[in-house]
């Protein structure tokens, strides 16, 4: 891979989130079907880069003792400013790089920095002109999903598996976790059923799967991962999802990750109630209200400024 990504030619930066302490590169990398005749083909490709998570301790000892470097930028009474290199180490990597390669335009606009607004998504505006869109979605787009499902990709990263067609799902770790720091634990649940996109699909019919989610997921995060408790753990659904084929977030109740927002998540154990306990078609009538980037393509759906 370090030889991979030294091919790396870089075009500009997408995105920088200086919170997060993320960095998103567009460029190019060699095609991966290239023959020799061809190596210099090019294809899109983005870097997803961030910092990792500082261990407090490990076998290596402290990450203060990994300080190679110090310079000094001020002291005032008991405070004092520095900056500081760290020598490398295998056992713990300084940055987490996820690639997408090759990368098309819709990816570009997903990763690329955009002003963001708030928007209402009526009932009828979903079934008029989000629905439809959705419905259009090729479903190249969530093959990746099927290859997990069907146990041709990504077996070994699998944690958990009900195979039951309509309650059953998959667990396994998030990209955007390291894997190692629980404090930042991000896993998803993938639903084994193919005819539900999003929350709102979601009825009353639904409510099996949701709630065997729920329980096993609870269940199985403290027995993978021996000091979270069940009730440190966090499950919220996306809306609208980054693709449309239905899966949970499971994230430590620490954990800062993206699209934890209002309006953006909503809590597993919210929508069980709401489909249980106020109306069986609850997420089929009402509107809902989030935050969406300006060239999202639902952002046009649903303002109505659709292009000629």
């Amino acid at each position: 891979m370090t030889h991979e990504l030294a091919a790396f030619n870089f075009t500009r930066v997408l995105n920088e989130d200086p919170i997060l302490k993320t960095l998103t590169l567009l460029g190019t990398l060699p095609s991966p079907t290239a023959v020799n005749g061809e190596a210099n083909t090019q294809e899109s490709a983005i870097l997803i880069i961030e910092r990792s998570a500082f261990p407090v301790q490990t076998a290596t000892g402290h990450v203060a003792q990994r300080i190679a470097t110090l310079a000094t930028l001020g002291k005032n009474d008991i405070y004092s400013w520095w900056t500081a290199i760290l020598a490398q180490s295998q056992l713990e990597p300084d940055l987490k790089i996820s690639v997408i390669h090759p990368a098309t335009e819709a990816h570009i606009v997903k990763y690329s920095k955009q002003e963001r607004k708030m928007v209402t998504e009526t009932a009828e505006i979903y079934r008029a002109r989000v629905l439809p869109w959705i419905e259009n979605q090729p479903k190249s787009r969530i093959q990746w999903v099927y290859n997990i499902l069907n146990g041709s990709k990504e077996q070994d990263d699998i944690l958990f598996r009900d195979n039951d067609p309509d309650t059953g799902f998959i667990v396994l770790p998030d990209s955007k976790w390291d894997r190692k720091t629980l404090s930042s634990l991000y896993l998803l649940a993938i639903s084994m059923r193919s005819d539900v996109r999003s929350m709102r699909d979601l009825t009353t019919k639904h409510l099996p799967m949701l709630k065997n989610i729920r329980e096993k997921a609870l269940k199985m995060v403290p027995e993978k991962f021996p000091g979270v408790a069940s009730d440190e753990v966090r499950l919220f659904v996306h809306y609208h999802p980054s693709y449309y084929h239905f899966h949970v977030h499971i994230t430590h109740v620490q954990a800062q990750v993206p699209g934890s927002t209002v309006g953006q998540s909503h809590l597993l154990e919210n929508i069980i109630d709401n489909i249980e306990h106020i109306d069986p078609d609850y997420y089929s009538k009402i509107n809902l209200r989030f935050a969406l980037g300006v060239n999202h393509p639902v952002y046009a759906l649903v303002t109505g400024e659709l292009s000629n």
